[in-house]
C-alpha cells in the first residue's frame, strides 16, 4: 500500500493529435513542479488511457488516496455530468477483491477559472509581443462557448477582472460562426489601436484554429498561443489538486 496521494487528470480528447501531445506536456510540467506526486493522465473520449483503465492502474500500484483534477477551464456539463460519471464508473468496475475498500476518488474543482491562468494567458500574449497592461491594446478573450450560464458569467467576471489590470478593453467571444473577427472588428470601430486574441484554450485544435483564423483575417495584430504548459496553468492544477478535500483510496490486496 503506497500512502502517498495521486493526482488522475481528466482532460476531454480530441481526434487532433495535437491535443494529446499539449496535455501530456502539460501533465510532465506538473510532474516536474512536484516531483514526488504520482500523475497520470485519462481522457473522456478520443483518446486513450480511460478513467477507468487509469483509475485501475493506480490502484493496482497501491495508491491510498486518488484525486481527480478536470483540465478544464469551465464549470460546464462535462465537469458537474461527465468526469464525476466517468469516475464513478471507473470505480464500479474495479475488481471486487479491491472495491470493498475503495472509496471513489474525489473530484476536485476544474482548471479554470483560476487565477493563475490570468497569468498564463498574459504569458502567452507576451510571446506574441503584447505586453501585459499595455493601454493601447485590447483584448478578445476566445473561449469555446457554452450554454450553461455558469460558465458564461465566469469567463466573463475573468474578462471584467482582466481588464482592471491595465488593457484598453478585454472583450470575451466564444468560438461561434465569426464572432472572433466580428469583436476585432468591432474594436477598430470604437477607436482601438491595437487589437489581440488571447485564446482561452489549453490546447489547439478545430475551435481554436477557427478564432485564429477569424481573428487574422479581420486584422488582429496578434494572436497567441494556447495555454498549453505554460508554468501558472501546472501551477493551477497542483493547486486544484491541494485545494480538493481528502478522499481515501485504499488498496486491498
Amino acid at each position: 500500500m503506497n500512502q502517498a496521494g495521486a493526482m488522475l487528470a481528466v482532460a476531454h480528447g480530441s481526434r487532433d493529435p495535437r491535443h494529446r501531445e499539449v496535455i501530456t506536456g502539460l501533465v510532465d510540467a506538473v510532474r516536474e513542479q512536484r516531483p514526488g506526486l504520482r500523475v497520470e493522465t485519462a481522457f473522456l473520449d478520443h483518446c486513450g488511457p480511460t478513467a477507468a483503465r487509469a483509475l485501475h492502474g493506480l490502484v493496482r500500484d497501491g495508491y491510498q488516496q486518488v484525486k481527480v483534477v478536470p483540465l478544464l477551464l469551465n464549470t460546464a456539463y462535462h465537469v458537474r455530468q461527465d468526469i464525476p460519471a466517468a469516475v464513478a464508473a471507473a470505480h464500479e468496475s474495479l475488481p471486487r477483491r479491491w472495491k470493498a475498500g475503495v472509496a471513489q476518488p474525489m473530484v476536485a474543482e476544474p482548471l479554470g477559472p483560476h487565477p493563475l491562468l490570468m497569468a498564463g494567458l498574459e504569458r502567452r500574449l507576451r510571446e506574441a509581443g503584447v505586453w501585459p497592461g499595455d493601454e493601447e491594446a485590447s483584448v478578445v478573450l476566445a473561449w469555446a462557448g457554452s450554454s450553461d450560464r455558469v460558465a458564461a458569467a465566469a469567463v466573463d467576471e475573468l474578462a471584467e477582472e482582466w481588464q482592471r489590470s491595465g488593457w484598453e478593453h478585454v472583450v470575451p467571444v466564444p468560438a461561434v460562426g465569426d464572432q472572433a473577427g466580428d469583436a476585432v472588428r468591432a474594436l477598430r470601430e470604437r477607436g482601438a489601436r491595437r487589437v489581440v486574441v488571447a485564446p482561452y484554450f489549453l490546447a489547439p485544435g478545430y475551435l481554436a484554429d477557427r478564432i485564429r483564423g477569424s481573428a487574422l483575417r479581420a486584422g488582429a495584430d496578434a494572436v497567441a498561443a494556447e495555454l498549453g504548459n505554460a508554468p501558472e496553468v501546472a501551477s493551477a492544477v497542483l493547486s486544484r489538486f491541494d485545494g480538493a478535500m481528502t478522499g481515501c483510496l485504499a488498496h486491498v490486496a
